[in-house]
């Protein structure tokens, strides 16, 4: 039950002829994956997806793009608060629980807004809303190495 937005590609899964598989286009992206070499980046999120949301979280994308601000505000770039927030409102089904917690990523294996502030921006700094597939982030990179 990983985040789906943070999920290495499944490149064995076939896809029809012509049909163009988001998956692979989206998360592998090899530039990153050069320009980055040897780096990893551990990092958290705080997700407010789609009002179908199975977890209740859900919102429009303006309202979910608002309260990221509101959270932001309020978080500054305290990684307790960061946490605590992501369990309170975070709709990522698999990190909520861990206050928001997606471990350790190597690049270009996160959506491509999302890969850029992990190995590009500023560590311990709360980054976002940043849009993905999957609804309006705020991300923290807790720690990068490799540098």
């Amino acid at each position: 039950g990983f985040c789906a937005a943070f999920s290495p590609t499944s490149s064995n899964r076939q896809s029809p002829v012509g049909y163009s598989n988001v998956d692979t286009r989206h998360y592998f992206d090899i530039g990153s994956m050069i320009s980055n070499f040897g780096k990893k980046v551990t990092v958290s999120h705080i997700l407010i997806g789609p009002p179908q949301s199975k977890t209740g979280r859900g919102m429009e994308q303006d309202d979910a793009t608002a309260r990221l601000e509101e959270l932001k505000a309020e978080i500054g770039d305290d990684p307790e608060k960061f946490a605590e927030a992501a369990e309170e409102f975070s709709s990522c089904r698999a990190s909520y629980p861990v206050g928001g917690d997606l471990g350790e990523f190597g690049p270009g294996m996160l959506v491509k807004p999302i890969d850029k502030i992990c190995f590009e921006d500023e560590v311990g700094v709360v980054h976002g809303p940043v849009s993905s597939p999957f609804g309006e982030h705020l991300i923290l990179v807790r720690e990068r190495t490799g540098e």
